[in-house]
């Protein structure tokens, strides 16, 4: 079962979870723009051995790296404090002592985007070279979840849109997912709710109401995909991450309208987002796309579509994909990639 502590300043609770957890030192794992002294306050004194996150993507490399050091400190707690990436990279490590049969550490993460969900998830996204892999195993799942609003505030307008239409995405490709059942589709039913309510308000006039309900929103996305994992939007998307470096928010953002025109979803779906049709609910995204500063078609990122068209189909992501409820349809898809982006 695992500990999910709410609130601003959650995160000074993370050493006495640790060390009631039984251990004596922390290997943290943080982002390059989380600045803070060797010994924080909110360890307690606890022997800390930091390692910075660099780049956005989890590569291999990396993975390699981090995981050395964290063997350097035998028997310490993993503390994850950061975006997805972060979160993933300590991921990685877990999965690696998994496959070699090593023991696995206590896991605590404190997220500081309003995003990816990964907190609330037991799989990973990690890269070998413009390859995209997923990892998952049940203790990927952290064990405890810090989630300070505050640690979200610092957040600039461009992140705060990218990080929260990934949280739309997952509960709505969550909710019309093959996979579905009741208890994910309650928990992307308040991942939505939540999000409509806060989203273009955390990121114009962000409060600290509005910052911790996105991270409320996106946590609830991330326990809807842990169930069901995502579909189409998410499939088409990694092309963009590896080989363009679009953000994954934008790159998934991208596509989630053309699928109301994809799949079709009924009422309920878009009803969820106050409209009454597909296309109502497409449009409607897009505004808040455009009105959050976002991008909305491939050439606003820089991207020729003719160039890409085939290759995009070419690597579309299987996994994701089956989890769509429609079936994958090359020549449907590019007609409206073509048309729409």
């Amino acid at each position: 079962m695992q500990q999910v502590i709410q609130g601003d300043n959650s995160l000074l609770k993370a050493g006495e979870i640790i060390q009631r957890a039984g251990y004596t030192s922390v290997f943290v794992i943080a982002g390059e723009h989380f600045h803070i002294a060797e010994q924080p306050f909110f360890l307690q004194n606890l022997p800390a051995r930091w390692y910075s996150k660099k780049g956005t993507n989890v590569e291999e490399l990396e993975i390699v790296s981090a995981l050395a050091e964290f063997n350097e400190q035998i028997g310490s707690a993993l503390l994850a404090i950061g975006g997805g990436s972060v979160i993933d990279l300590a991921k990685a490590i877990i999965y690696k002592q998994v496959q070699s049969s090593l023991p696995v550490p206590f896991f605590i993460v404190a997220p500081t985007t309003a995003g990816s969900g990964s907190e609330a998830t037991h799989f990973a996204v990690v890269y070998q070279g413009k390859r995209k892999i997923s990892l998952a195993h049940p203790k990927l799942l952290p064990q405890a979840v810090l989630l300070d609003p505050s640690l979200t505030h610092s957040l600039p307008p461009h992140q705060t849109a990218v990080s929260g239409m990934d949280v739309l995405a997952q509960a709505i490709e969550s909710y019309w997912n093959k996979n579905a059942t009741d208890e994910s589709k309650g928990y992307a039913r308040q991942a939505i709710s939540l999000w409509r309510e806060s989203f273009l308000k955390a990121v114009r006039t962000p409060s600290v109401e509005a910052r911790a309900k996105m991270l409320q929103a996106a946590h609830q996305a991330g326990k809807a995909i842990n169930i069901t994992r995502t579909t189409g939007p998410h499939a088409l998307s990694y092309f963009l991450t590896a080989n363009y470096n679009v953000p994954h928010g934008q790159a998934v953002a991208l596509f989630l309208p053309l699928f109301f025109i994809y799949n079709r979803p009924g009422i309920e779906i878009c009803s969820l987002l106050g409209k009454s049709d597909p296309g109502m609910a497409k449009e409607m995204i897009l505004q808040l796309m455009r009105n959050a500063g976002l991008k909305t078609t491939l050439a606003e990122l820089g991207v020729d579509k003719a160039a890409i068209i085939d290759t995009l189909f070419d690597e579309v992501n299987e996994e994701r994909f089956a989890n769509n409820p429609v079936d994958f349809d090359r020549g449907q898809l590019k007609k409206l990639v073509m048309q729409y982006l």
